[in-house]
C-alpha cells in the first residue's frame, strides 16, 4: 500500500508539473481506491495534498519570471469566493453525487483532451471571459476536490493571451489558492474529517519531488503525446472508481 501511494502521488506530482493540470482529478479517485477513503474524506485530504504539491510548482515559475499578477488578480477575484461556495455545497450534497460528479468531469477532460489539439494563444486578452472561467475553475475546485487545471490552463491561453508554458506556471499559482480556500472552507463546515497526515506527509513530499521534474520533463515532450497518453490514464481511472462505487 505504501508502494501504492508513492506511485500516486509522483503520478500527481508529474502530472501538474507537464501540464499545470490533473493532480486533484487524480488524487481523489487514487485516495478513494488504494484507503478506502469515503469521498468527503478524500476530497479534503486531496485540496491539501494538490495545493502544497502545486506551491514547489509555482516557486520554479517565479523564478523563470512566468507569473502574470495582473491576469492572476482577475481570475483569483472570482475563483476564491467561489472555491468557498463549491466546497460548502459538495459537503452537503448526498453520498456518492460527488463521486458521480467526479466521473463526468474526468471523461469529459479525456474527451476534450484527445479531441483538440494545440491550443493557440489570443493577443488580446478578454477579462470578462478571464473572470467566468475563474468563477467555473475555483467552483469545481469545491464541489469535488479538484484544482480546476483543465479549466485554468486553457482560459489563460485564450482569453489571457499567455503561452502554455505561463499558463501552467500560472496555473499552480491558482490552484495552490483555490484549494488552500476550499480546505479551509472544509475545515469550518467539515470538523468531523479525520485526517491522516502520514498520508498528506508521504504524498505531499514525493509529489513535490515529481513537479519539479515533470516541469524540467514537459520542456523536451511534445503537449499533444502528453495530452493523449493522460487522457487515457483518466478513463481507466474513471471507470476503475465507476466498479468500486457503484
Amino acid at each position: 500500500m505504501f508502494t501504492m501511494l508513492i506511485i500516486a502521488a509522483l503520478l500527481v506530482g508529474l502530472s501538474l508539473g507537464l501540464m499545470g493540470a490533473g493532480g486533484s482529478i487524480l488524487a481523489v479517485p487514487l485516495l478513494m481506491l488504494l484507503l478506502n477513503m469515503s469521498e468527503k474524506v478524500a476530497i479534503k485530504h486531496a485540496l491539501l495534498i494538490v495545493g502544497l504539491i502545486a506551491l514547489v510548482g509555482v516557486v520554479n515559475g517565479a523564478r523563470a519570471k512566468l507569473l502574470k499578477l495582473n491576469t492572476l488578480v482577475w481570475f483569483a477575484l472570482a475563483s476564491i469566493p467561489s472555491a468557498s461556495v463549491g466546497a460548502y455545497v459538495g459537503y452537503t450534497l448526498v453520498p456518492g453525487l460527488q463521486t458521480l460528479l467526479l466521473i463526468i468531469m474526468m471523461l469529459i477532460s479525456a474527451i476534450k483532451m484527445l479531441k483538440h489539439g494545440a491550443i493557440t494563444p489570443h493577443e488580446q486578452q478578454n477579462k470578462r471571459r478571464i473572470f467566468l472561467a475563474g468563477a467555473v475553475a475555483g467552483f469545481a475546485t469545491g464541489i469535488v476536490g479538484i484544482g480546476g487545471g483543465f479549466l485554468i490552463v486553457p482560459a489563460l491561453v485564450l482569453f489571457a493571451g499567455l503561452s502554455m508554458q505561463q499558463a501552467v506556471a500560472n496555473s499552480l499559482l491558482l490552484i495552490f489558492i483555490n484549494a488552500l480556500v476550499a480546505y479551509a472552507t472544509l475545515g469550518a463546515v467539515a470538523q468531523s474529517v479525520e485526517m491522516n497526515y502520514l498520508v498528506i506527509v508521504v504524498m505531499t513530499a514525493t509529489g513535490m519531488l515529481a513537479v519539479v521534474g515533470g516541469q524540467h520533463i514537459a520542456a523536451k515532450i511534445p503537449q499533444k503525446n502528453l495530452k493523449k497518453v493522460f487522457a487515457y490514464c483518466l478513463i481507466g481511472v474513471a471507470a476503475l472508481l465507476a466498479l468500486n462505487t457503484f
